[in-house]
């Protein structure tokens, strides 16, 4: 451990025993339990990993789903306006789509009708660390994708209403100050498909409610994302899943060095697990943090000292 190391640690121990209200001779270790405070050198080993992942340094392999960079974006003369459809409208194509994510995969729904008559379907597999949200916005892309290879001659109007039972994909898609990967291509297909006479409208429809096409999705994105032989067509990992796998794997150092450690043997009585320590709300008081570091007024205490 060299000097800076012993220093933050200095700092971080005055800060604990202030919060923990705990004699100074309570441990480091016991006083970073005892606040639920990460043990400052795994601490910003965590925040390390995840500006990483953020600045695309390091020896990170992972595509990330960064969002997309001001000059990529849709030029102002070509950006469209995500329309919902406010009350019941008739389109000549209806475009149901659906995500899932559990826990053995990720998965897209596509069902596109023609009136009454199912078009075309699509599964697509997704990578089983990408989001649910990721999964939903996929589907649509797909959807709109699909939509553009259709035999236009057989199509009139090219009226295209997009159901999605997702209401953050939808707030995602009208918000202009957001940018992620999917979303930005969502918009890039709407242009391309608006320059060519197309109409497209989305809408939310309620999930479970009976509705035959988002049934449909719904049942082709569970499938999919519970075969494990379908190849990922999306490999682009969220930030939040880098995040939550540096933490745990914070965790785990920490309940490491916590379960070898050869002080704070009365606060581990108490807390033999970091994770279920984590989830615990405690209101510490001089006198509860005596009895769970062993360090205070007790006689037990005061007997060692002297």
């Amino acid at each position: 451990m060299n000097i800076i190391e012993r220093m933050y640690i200095r700092v971080q121990r005055l800060i604990n025993i202030s919060m923990a209200k705990a004699y100074r001779t309570t441990s480091s270790e016991a006083l970073c339990m005892l606040t639920g405070m990460t043990p400052i050198i795994i601490k910003l080993e965590e925040l390390a990993q995840r500006c990483i992942a953020k600045e695309r340094t390091g020896n990170c392999k992972i595509e990330l789903d960064h969002g997309v960079e001001f000059k990529n974006w849709l030029h102002p003369a070509d950006a469209v306006t995500i329309e919902e459809v406010l009350s019941e409208e008739d389109a000549t194509i209806s475009a149901y789509t659906d995500g899932r994510k559990q826990d053995k995969g990720v998965g897209s729904g596509v069902a596109i009708f023609k009136g009454s008559n199912m078009v075309a379907k699509a599964r697509l597999k997704l990578n089983t660390r990408c989001s649910n949200n990721q999964a939903e916005q996929f589907a649509i892309l797909k959807a709109l994708e699909t939509i553009e290879s259709l035999n236009i001659n057989t199509i009139n109007p090219r009226m295209v209403i997009i159901y999605t039972d997702s209401p953050v994909s939808l707030d995602s898609l009208s918000n202009t100050t957001n940018h992620p990967f999917l979303v930005e291509k969502i918009r890039g297909k709407v242009a391309n498909l608006e320059n060519n006479e197309w109409k497209i409208k989305f809408s939310w429809v309620k999930a479970h409610a009976g509705n035959n096409g988002n049934e449909t999705a719904d049942r082709l994105a569970k499938e999919v994302a519970r075969n494990h032989r379908t190849n990922c067509e999306y490999n682009r990992i969220p930030i939040s899943a880098i995040t939550y796998d540096a933490a745990q794997e914070a965790v785990r150092k920490w309940q490491t060095e916590w379960t070898t450690s050869l002080k704070a043997a009365a606060t581990r009585q108490y807390f033999p697990s970091v994770q279920e320590r984590l989830g615990m709300k405690i209101h510490l008081t001089p006198k509860l943090t005596a009895v769970l570091s062993g360090h205070g007024k007790t006689r037990a205490y005061l007997h060692r000292r002297n």
